[in-house]
């Protein structure tokens, strides 16, 4: 999914030789029905890839992005319905262990990407949502939303945080939602880039989401 062939060959020879995996060709006019979509970008093709996402959305499949380093655009790409990114440098066995949990629909970011302070300027992710400040936003939170969305940011699933908060999952669920209406966030991952942009959350503290 992006400009650079060689770029999106090395990846898929890297898919093809990992085992358990099979690479479909890509066909805009007949998509066929994946476990999981994954998008090698770099700040160049972002919008490329954007629009071939968009004309992917009936696929209805998770998203993994591959990516050589962190940018600043990086907050836009997850709002085409990315649950995971990885650095292109990572090993096979991680790009493997990573591609299995976004295929289950897990919310997995690699730590390097957190912790990179191109993603940690305190607005990258809401501002493409709506346009608001950022720390207005989460005063609107009630302490309870706040709670879930500090859980959320260290990588908790839902069963984690109802056991953490003695709720049920289905009104943990219910405060995600709000959280994502609300702060005007399309999906799990943009909430965690939000919480550790913000300083909710300390990278020590987190853990590989299971959601």
């Amino acid at each position: 999914m992006c400009p650079d062939d060689r770029r999106r060959t090395a990846l898929q020879h890297r898919f093809v030789a990992l085992d358990g995996f099979d690479v479909l060709p890509y066909d805009k006019e007949r998509p066929q029905q994946p476990d999981l979509l994954v998008a090698a970008i770099d700040r160049e093709c972002v919008w490329v890839a954007h629009r071939i996402a968009s004309s992917l959305e009936s696929v209805h499949a998770p998203t993994l992005l591959v990516v050589d380093k962190p940018f600043a655009e990086l907050a836009g790409v997850m709002w085409f319905g990315a649950q995971g990114i990885i650095l292109s440098s990572a090993s096979d066995g991680e790009l493997s262990d990573t591609a299995r949990l976004v295929a289950q629909h897990a919310t997995v970011i690699s730590e390097e990407i957190l912790a990179d302070d191109r993603l940690s300027m305190g607005k990258l992710a809401f501002e493409w949502s709506v346009d608001r400040d950022a720390g207005s936003a989460l005063d609107a939170l009630s302490e309870r939303e706040r709670e879930v969305l500090e859980l959320i940011g260290t990588g908790r699933n839902n069963a984690e945080i109802a056991a953490l908060l003695w709720v049920s999952s289905n009104t943990v669920r219910s405060h995600v939602q709000r959280l994502m209406r609300k702060l005007g966030l399309r999906n799990r991952l943009c909430l965690v880039i939000f919480a550790h942009e913000l300083g909710l959350v300390d990278l020590d503290d987190t853990v590989l989401s299971g959601d």
